[in-house]
């Protein structure tokens, strides 16, 4: 065996080694920086580190998960980030990297139950945004509609970005009348928001006392 290799052998060995002697708090820090800054191919490795060692910390099957997404391997990514939403079903963030994942691998109908339950069950108005996003790239004006329909209702008249997703939504559809509608209820929430006034200005559509429309259905 030549020196160059031996020594290549040795070097890797001796890192091997060291990486498994290391206390998991030094190998979190260097994966939590890693993930931070998008630097996935540098994080997996520690974080799957820190998992043979500890299994069972979601937070990390999550991060392991989102990393493995991001270096293509979707079919892995899925059981860790799954791991993950099952231990914390609570997670917004979470939720989101499961639905990244089930979008990557066209698995539509896992992705729109994950969200809709969320929805329904849980009340996450972020998870039924997100379904009206992914709706709208799947060409599903159906599902777009019932999902910000229902995050319209759980805000409850505090939240305009609801009503200018359906503005958005009733744009995609054609139907002017309905954005035109949506877009006064955002108003009324609003009135100082820019994405609103932006929104107003490109419908031509003046500020005066009767612009706003009260939120609802």
């Amino acid at each position: 065996m030549n020196r160059i290799l031996l020594a290549a052998i040795l070097t890797s060995a001796a890192l091997t080694a060291c990486a498994a002697n290391r206390p998991m708090v030094t190998a979190k820090k260097e994966a939590d920086h890693a993930f931070a800054f998008g630097d996935y191919a540098k994080a997996a490795p520690a974080y799957l580190e820190i998992l043979e060692k500890a299994p069972g910390d979601w937070e990390v099957e999550y991060r392991y998960g989102v990393c493995l997404a991001e270096l293509g391997n979707l079919r892995e990514a899925r059981t860790h980030v799954e791991t993950a939403q099952a231990a914390n079903p609570t997670s917004d963030e979470v939720a989101a990297g499961l639905a990244q994942v089930y979008f990557k691998l066209g698995e539509k109908q896992k992705l729109v139950q994950l969200l809709q339950d969320r929805g329904n069950f849980q009340r996450s108005l972020a998870s039924l945004m997100l379904l009206a996003d992914y709706a709208l790239l799947m060409n599903d004006a159906d599902t777009a509609t019932t999902a910000i329909n229902g995050a319209i209702l759980l805000a409850e008249g505090n939240d305009f970005e609801p009503y200018l997703k359906a503005v958005i939504i009733a744009e995609k559809l054609g139907d002017t009348k309905s954005a035109s509608r949506r877009l006064r209820q955002a108003y009324a929430i609003a009135p100082n928001a820019p994405a609103v006034g932006a929104k107003l200005s490109e419908y031509g559509l003046a500020i005066e006392p009767t612009t706003g429309l009260p939120p609802g259905p």
